[in-house]
């Protein structure tokens, strides 16, 4: 099979090696002084031609592996990148689940919040109107006591005013017979 191939390859290059004399005819004159340029060119194919055939002798093999295993590497680098990829978007995914479970939470909280808050505001409007309520009684019972405060003071001037009026006007107008009378009416008292 590689005698094959060999020979396949030998007929190519004649092929090619005929279709250049064809291309360049003059190349074909011998005693023509231009034959040099053409001379050049078809030496450049030729040489290409040697190379490229050296090229798939002896470099298939190796240029295939080399090929091969940049394949590979390609392969798992792609399948690599897919794994992050895959990665990245279930943390993505992850991530707005967890927003969306955030402003739920949020909503909740604002929810407990806005109800404490109005427990807390009837709280405070409660002690407040019992605090008041208590300030009320207070000042009553304080202005009660200052009325019981002042009639007693009052009752007190106007006894101490009618006991002067009378230290000053009974004298006069009291006999000895009249406190005789106290004297036996307060002993009969003290005896009963």
């Amino acid at each position: 099979m590689k005698e094959i191939g060999s020979a396949s390859r030998a007929g190519v290059m004649m092929l090619l090696m005929g279709m250049l004399v064809l291309l360049f005819p003059e190349g074909a004159v011998a005693g023509d002084p231009g034959w040099r340029p053409t001379y050049d060119v078809v030496m450049r194919w030729v040489n290409f031609i040697i190379l490229v055939a050296v090229i798939v002798k002896y470099g298939r093999e190796p240029i295939k592996n080399f090929l091969k295993l940049q394949k590979d590497e390609v392969v798992s680098k792609i399948d690599e990148l897919d794994r992050e990829k895959s990665k990245i978007l279930e943390e993505i995914l992850a991530a707005k689940q967890q927003g969306v479970d955030n402003q739920a939470r949020f909503k909740e909280l604002k929810t407990r919040m806005i109800a404490q808050g109005e427990t807390r505001k009837r709280q405070i409007i409660e002690q407040a109107n019992q605090q008041s309520a208590i300030m009320l009684e207070e000042t009553r019972r304080k202005m009660e006591n200052r009325i019981v405060q002042a009639k007693a003071s009052l009752k007190m001037e106007l006894l101490d005013m009618a006991i002067e009026q009378a230290v000053v006007k009974l004298p006069g107008i009291m006999t000895d017979g009249d406190n005789q009378r106290l004297l036996d009416d307060y002993m009969q008292h003290i005896h009963t």
